[in-house]
This record gives C-alpha cells, structure tokens and sequence, in this order.
C-alpha cells in the first residue's frame, strides 16, 4: 500500500537566527519573531490503516524522524549534528524554527526484524539548503530496505512430494538445517507461495536456503532435499525461488532463481508530499473501487489550508470547494465535504452522485489547490453496477462479449440478457466473474451484422441498471455492387472506373479479340426500379467468329479477372481474396433475363478457404473445361480434377440459383448460403461470385438468344 506523510516539510528560515538561540517551545503554536524561522511538518498517511496483516504490528507506530544540521568539517568534509528526533515520527510538532544553512532529515520506519512474513522496514533521507527568508518543500521518500524472497512452488512439487514439503530462507552464509529449524539464524519457513522479508545481520553477506521433500514414492523421496545460496543479495530487491520436479541428472529437483527489483502489489513506500493529496478512505487511490449503497469515501490533505476543489466525472465538472468552503448547492448533487482540521478533509460520493453516472468503471479526476496556490491532483476509479456493452465481437462466428459491472457483494446470481432493440423476447446467460472483481462476462453466439442490441444485468433475479444498447457493425459489401462504373480499354468494356480497383471480370477481353462488336457485357442505363444508381449490367450470349469461324461465349460477370486466350477458348481467374467482418446468410440481387431455346441462366456464390500456399483464385481453362470447371456445391477444388495432389482449398458455404425461364420484369431475389458443418470453426479466404446468361458457358454451349441483366447485388446478414 502507498503511504503518504503529507504535507512533506515546509521550513521557513531567517538570516540572523542561531540554533541555540530558539527560547520558544516547539510546540507552543506561537508565531515566528524578527530573526526567528519556523518548520511546519504534519503528517498524513492516506490508505494506510495504521497496521499490517499481523494486526499488532504499524511500522509507522515506531518510526523515527532525525533532523541534522549539517556544517563543513574544515578539510573539506561535513559533520552532521542532531538537532531534533521524533518516535515516533508522527509526534513531529507542528512549529519548529531553523536558523538558514543545510541540513539532513531522515526517516526509518519498521523494527527491523531479521526475518519476517509481516515485519517490513522502511528508509529514506534527503538533503536541502536554506537561504534567508526561504520557504522550502522538500520531499522525502522511504522505501523498503527489506530484501525479499518470495517462494514459488510449482504443481510438480506438490504432486510429487506428497507427505511433506518445506522450504528454509535463513539469514546466513551457509544453510544449516539445525540452525534453520532451531531458529540459530533469521529464518523464515515457506510452506506454500508467499513472500518474506530480511535484513542481514552484521558479518552476513548472504541468504541461504534448504528445500525438504517427503515422497510416498521411494524413488522421488530419496532426491527430495536441495540446498542453495542467494550470494550478495541487495536492499529493495524481490528474489524469486522457483521449486520444480523434473527429471535432470543431477537430482531431479531443479530450483530457479530470478531476480528483480521489489514490487508489491501497492507501493510500499512512505512519500512525503507538499501538494495537497485525496487519498481513498479505506481503499488504494490506484484501485478500482464499487460504489454499492455506502458512500465512496476520500481523504484530503495539504500543507496549506485547502482553497479549492474541482471534479470531473461523465463529462461533467463540479466546483465542490471555492474558497475553502463547501459550494451552496454541492450537497444535492449527492457529494459531501467535511473540514476536519485546518489540513484535512473528507470527501464523500452517495447513490445521488452515481446514479447520473453509466454503468461500468468511471473515472473520477480531482483537483485541488492550496491558500500557497500548490495544485494537486488525483484519479479514482469507481465501479457503477449495470450492463456495460460488448466486446471481443466476432460476427462471422456470432460471439459477443456481454459485460457487466457488479459491486454486490452478496450478489450470487448473475446473469445478462440481451434481445435485438424492437423485440419483446429476451435471452438470459449465466455471467462469470472477472479478475478485477467486479467485471462479469456472458457469451452470446448469435450476434448478427447491423443490429441494435439491448442487454441488461440480472443480480439476484432482479433488473440492475439501465437497458444498455451495442449496435453491431454493418457487414461488408462487395464493391461496385450496382455496376455503375465502367471503362473502355482498347476493344473490352471492363466493370470498374478508369484508374480504379479491378475487382469484377469479364469475358470481354477474349471475345473482344475478335471485334469490339462481341463485348458480352457491358452497363445498360436501366437500373432496377427504386435503385440509386443508373445503370446495370447486361450480360448478353454471343457467338464471337471470324468469317464463321468461332465458338459461342456466355455473357458473364465474375469475381475475378480474364486470364488470357487460349486457342478457341481461354483461361478465367475465378475468385478474388476477401475478408469478412460477419458471416452471411444469403446473396440478394434484382435481375431479369431472357432464356434462350435449351438454355439456362445462372447465379451463384461460394465462400472458399484456401489451403494451398499461394492460391488466392481458382484458374477455369475452357480448353479443358473437363478438368478445371466445377460445380458450386462441390466441396473441393482441384488445380485439375483427376490429380488428388492439386488440391487448392475446400468451399465452405456455396449458394446457386439457376434461372430456367425468362423473367420480363426486374426481379428481387435472395439466394441462401449453404455452409458445411464441418467447416463451422473456419473463415473463408476467398470469394466467387459469378453470374452467366448461359449455365455451361464453359463448355461453350448455350443460346445467342440468352441474356441477364443483374444490378444491386448485396450481401445478406
């Protein structure tokens, strides 16, 4: 725990003033005298309770506080006189009075004890100078002088040595047993993981420790003894032992050492502090705290009468102090302050004040002033009961994080429950406590894309705070969705601006080869009726010749891109990458279509997760369609069908409509998306989406009478 002495030292001094000249007490109260200066040293020790776990010990109950004056020697060297000592430190007057010149103040806190599981000693000292008439802060931190050792006994140990098990620290060159359980030396017995603190005594240099195991396995009990040394170990360094069983030739038992300067949980260090300082009543300023019923209480100290008090919390400043009065009005907005002496005061927060704050953990900032104009400043962290959100969303599997702040501390049932916002029915879900505390999370596993929802806590089968909403993101689109951008490039109509992102294709570039004239799909400025844009796509079956000579290619729009002519026929680059924020159900598109004699149109979608290194599409060769063409509702894709080692990946969820008559007027449909069990815990890498006026385009088969016009195409969530 922190400890502060506030305020630090405020020493006052004047020129002509001899230390033997002081006549008045200390402690009389009177005012300084021409040639007189004063110290003002008070004490304040905000979050610390006085004692220690073992209830009889308070290092601070016997500290000492020595003032020196220090003066030169004549041979370049320093004396150090003492002119005042106080035990404990706290008896400190509240005036004393210097003459100008430099001077030492330490503190030592503690007993001292050699070894202890509770005992801890604490110093610090600085030194400043004086100049006339000079009002000095001079801040003095003490910090443990202890070394440490903690003991960490892994599972191993217990397991293995499952009679008996001890571990001896001692203050002591050398490890003794006798000397270690006849208490010879400082010793501390470590039974389970904890810490321990030591001073060395005079003539020692080192710890030592023996570590004794009892197995009821003969062959682990015979290595159950281990002993070792710390070697030179330093004040207000933590050394961490390590006990694990592993099998190692040289015994079986390995011990680990680690070192690292001390860190507690809280600071232990006593601060000597000028500024005014809040301090939580009862609880560490650097913890979170719950407001539950009883108001949240702080401390507030200074070295000078307190002016003023701001605060801010939810975004909202209050003027509590001005003046070194409470502001008229303050009490109603649920915050008390209380004067308690000329340096100290208190601060309290009740449910009126929280109540106007959102549930979760809320930060509480502070500032305060001094009559000397010394700013201070603090932070607290207080825990409000209620529903707080969401987190660690993942809409693509529907897992969101519900959480809740619960300050209760009899509350055993806790549960969340959420619904979608406009909706009557709720879902309830067991919460589980977090590290902090106060933190409960519950897992909901059908979270969708663009949704409000509402959850709330549930404490003992009651609603506890407001209805809080998480709106889930929007689930990502394709681009250039409406086929409003469009370019010409040579011969080939391509489906995306001019200097823009290729993401569809078409089999324009193929075709094209023999004539401008054979462009299969191209925008049309008829887009579906209500539809922001103004065009759409048109894709138009041709028979693409020369002088007669050709083969018959589909109008089609893809995913993907035109590979290169091949021949007659040609390769397509089937499939793109791309990244999904949430999973989707289905594909909506508006189209309309003629159907050609003996021929169908198609649509489909296929969410694939490739495996192979590199493959970011699925290569179609019309060459060899045989091999390399595939169904959407096949479950893997092969480099070429007939070569099991050419496999590329596996689709996941596919969706397919087949159009097998006309249809005259735009028509809105959605295609559902068919996902594999056995898939449920993978992502998709890779997506197809491709739509053809003739279903076996490649196989060059199909009718010159078939068309499809497709706008508006959009993901379903």
């Amino acid at each position: 725990m922190k400890k502060h002495i506030n305020p630090v030292i405020a020493l006052i001094s004047c020129l002509a003033l001899a230390l033997a000249s002081c006549g008045k007490s200390d402690a009389d109260g009177s005012l300084p005298t021409n040639g007189q200066g004063m110290l003002q040293l008070s004490f304040d020790i905000p979050g610390y309770g006085g004692q220690s776990k073992a209830a009889e010990y308070d290092a601070l109950a016997i500290s000492t506080l020595r003032l020196y004056k220090v003066e030169p020697d004549g041979q370049g060297g320093a004396t150090e006189s003492l002119i005042r000592k106080y035990k404990p430190a706290t008896d400190v007057p509240a005036n004393l009075y210097l003459a100008a010149g430099k001077y030492k103040v330490t503190v030592e806190a503690g007993d001292n004890s050699e070894a202890s599981f509770t005992h801890k000693s604490y110093a610090g000292a600085s030194e400043f100078d004086l100049a006339a008439h000079e009002t000095k802060i001079v801040p003095v931190v003490c910090k443990i002088t202890n070394i440490v050792v903690r003991a960490v006994f892994d599972a191993t140990i217990t397991q293995k040595f499952d009679k008996s098990r001890r571990l001896y620290v001692c203050a002591s060159d050398e490890f003794s047993r006798t000397d270690a359980e006849n208490n010879l030396v400082p010793t501390l017995e470590y039974t389970e993981d904890t810490v321990g603190y030591f001073l060395l005594p005079e003539g020692t240099q080192n710890l030592s420790w023996g570590f004794f195991g009892e197995s009821s396995d003969p062959e682990i009990d015979k290595n159950g003894t281990k002993t070792g040394k710390i070697q030179l170990p330093q004040q207000g360094m933590q050394y961490t032992l390590t006990l694990k069983y592993s099998k190692t030739p040289d015994g079986y038992l390995t011990v680990n050492v680690k070192v690292r300067e001390y860190e507690s949980a809280h600071d232990d260090s006593f601060t000597f502090s000028p500024q005014p300082t809040l301090t939580g009543d009862g609880f560490p300023i650097g913890n979170v705290t719950g407001y539950y019923l009883d108001p949240v209480k702080f401390k507030i100290a200074s070295i000078n009468p307190l002016s003023s008090l701001k605060m801010t919390a939810g975004g909202q400043q209050y003027d509590v102090v001005a003046g070194g009065a409470a502001v008229d009005g303050i009490a109603a907005e649920g915050i008390a302050f209380k004067k308690i002496d000329e340096y100290n005061s208190s601060l309290s927060l009740d449910g009126t004040f929280f109540a106007k704050l959102t549930s979760g953990v809320n930060e509480l900032s502070f500032l305060m002033t001094d009559t000397d104009n010394s700013e201070g400043k603090a932070t607290a962290r207080v825990a409000v009961a209620g529903a707080t959100g969401a987190s660690s969303t993942d809409l693509w599997f529907g897992t969101a994080n519900l959480n809740a702040i619960v300050t209760n501390p009899s509350g055993t049932d806790i549960k969340i429950r959420y619904r979608i916002a406009g909706t009557d029915a709720w879902t309830e879900l067991n919460a589980s406590k977090g590290a902090d505390g106060y933190t409960y999370t519950a897992q909901a596993t059908d979270f969708k894309a663009g949704r409000t929802y509402e959850c709330q806590l549930l404490e003992n089968g009651a609603e506890n705070g407001a209805v809080r909403s998480v709106n889930t993101e929007a689930g990502i689109q394709l681009p250039n969705a409406g086929f409003e951008e469009w370019q010409k490039s040579g011969k080939a109509w391509y489906p995306y601006a001019s200097g823009g992102t290729e993401f569809w294709g078409t089999g324009n570039p193929g075709a094209t080869s023999l004539g401008d004239k054979f462009n299969l799909t191209t925008g049309e400025a008829d887009p579906r009726p209500g539809s922001s844009g103004t065009t759409c796509a048109k894709l138009q079956t041709q028979f693409p010749n020369m002088a007669g000579i050709g083969k018959l290619a589909a109008g089609n729009i893809f995913v993907g891109s035109f590979g290169a002519v091949s021949g007659m026929g040609g390769t397509v680059n089937m499939g793109r990458p791309f990244t999904f924020n949430a999973k989707p159900t289905g594909l909506r598109v508006w189209y309309k279509c003629n159907v050609g004699s003996g021929d169908k149109g198609r649509i489909f979608v296929c969410l694939i997760r490739m495996t192979k290194a590199g493959a970011t599409c699925h290569v179609v060769n019309t060459n060899d369609a045989d091999e390399t063409a595939f169904s959407p509702s096949d479950e893997f894709l092969y480099t070429k069908k007939s070569d099991a080692s050419t496999l590329e990946g596996h689709i996941l969820g596919y969706g397919d409509l087949m159009i097998e008559s006309s249809v005259a007027q735009w028509t809105e449909v959605t295609i559902p998306i068919n996902y594999r069990e056995q898939y449920n815990s993978e992502k998709p890498n890779v997506l197809m989406v491709t739509a053809s006026a003739s279903y076996r385009g490649d196989y060059f088969e199909g009718s010159t009478d078939s068309n499809l016009f497709l706008d508006d195409v959009e993901f379903i969530y």
